[in-house]
């Protein structure tokens, strides 16, 4: 991303990265249980020497985030967890440069390490540019476990600068509204009229659009048998970045997704009319892309292999890919 991405290009970042959960994906053919034969990706994270080397170049910097990767690695270790938080550190480093001013950036992360990654990004955009915690709730087949049930993740929203210059729409939904209330009213506009000192409340004629959206995003996951469904695992359902793309971009916006898997992030923006970007290692992230993008645009993707400069061997596909309108390129992460 550094020798491929200018500073200030991108205008939204969503990120949907491995929640170090110590697993590994593989992508399942329709709706059975069967392998197709292929891994999707390993989300299984080691402390080695190149981690080691990574924290210690952060920490030796002296910037925020090094002080707070020096705290959590005081207290952690060397662990497998430390080696997550000091990979995602890296990369919110490099998302940040690659803002715009006006630009906002939304982490997907489980309650796995949503507390550490929630002060990696404190550290690098700083707790001002702090904006919501958003909770995507869902429902799914209850697991046998000793504890509460989790049907809830995580989206961590900053923006670039601490100052209000950061695209935002306000979007709103009428079944946020109390069921209650419909009885009642209806889909009619409420509005309150003020006589005397006292609040009389009252209806006009127009259909109302339902509060502002809340920080609890309740959006069903796709369906085993959704028309959504790529076969890709952890797709995210196209419903949850609609909310993300068209309340924290415009039309023409440059979006970015540094871990683009299935692409619903890029078949999104591209519904919408943004350009977009997608980066990935893997190799059934690049066909599940191309899949969708043929099946919903008519378009295919161009693709280019990038070297490892250090190894001098090639590496798996990185896709950056973009609009129509945009070259189609390739980058390293």
């Amino acid at each position: 991303m550094r020798r491929h991405l200018p500073n200030g290009s991108v205008d939204l970042v969503y990120l949907d990265p491995p929640f170090q959960s110590g697993r590994t994906y593989h992508v399942y053919t329709g709706v059975t249980s069967k392998v197709a034969g292929a891994m999707a990706f390993d989300d299984t994270w080691t402390f080695g020497k190149h981690t080691k080397r990574a924290l210690d170049v952060m920490v030796s910097d002296d910037e925020p985030i090094g002080r707070a990767l020096s705290g959590l690695y005081g207290f952690l270790g060397p662990c497998d967890m430390m080696a997550y938080i000091t990979t995602m550190a890296e990369r919110m480093v490099e998302i940040r440069r690659v803002l715009r001013l006006t630009g906002s950036v939304f982490l997907h992360c489980d309650p796995t390490a949503s507390h550490y990654l929630k002060i990696v990004m404190d550290a690098v955009f700083g707790p001002d540019c702090f904006r919501n915690e958003i909770v995507w709730r869902y429902r799914r087949w209850p697991a046998k476990a000793r504890r509460f049930q989790r049907m809830h993740d995580v989206i961590l929203f900053y923006s670039r600068t601490a100052e209000n210059h950061h695209t935002f729409h306000t979007l709103y939904g009428y079944e946020e509204l109390a069921e209650s209330t419909k009885k009642t009213f209806g889909n009619k506009k409420q509005r309150a009229d003020f006589s005397a000192g006292h609040r009389k409340p009252g209806l006009s004629d127009e259909a109302t659009p339902g509060p502002p959206l809340s920080d609890v995003w309740e959006i069903g996951v796709i369906a085993a048998k959704g028309k959504e469904r790529l076969g890709y695992p952890t797709q995210k359902p196209e419903a949850l970045l609609e909310r993300v793309i068209l309340s924290a971009s415009n039309e023409g916006d440059v979006v970015l997704d540094p871990f683009c898997g299935s692409g619903t992030t890029l078949g999104v923006a591209e519904r919408f009319g943004r350009k977009w970007i997608g980066i990935d290692r893997s190799l059934e992230a690049r066909r599940t892309v191309e899949e969708r993008m043929k099946r919903s645009f008519g378009k295919t993707p161009r693709w280019i292999v990038v070297d490892d400069a250090a190894t001098k061997t090639p590496l798996r596909p990185l896709a950056k890919i973009t609009s129509s309108s945009v070259r189609i390129t390739s980058e390293v992460a």
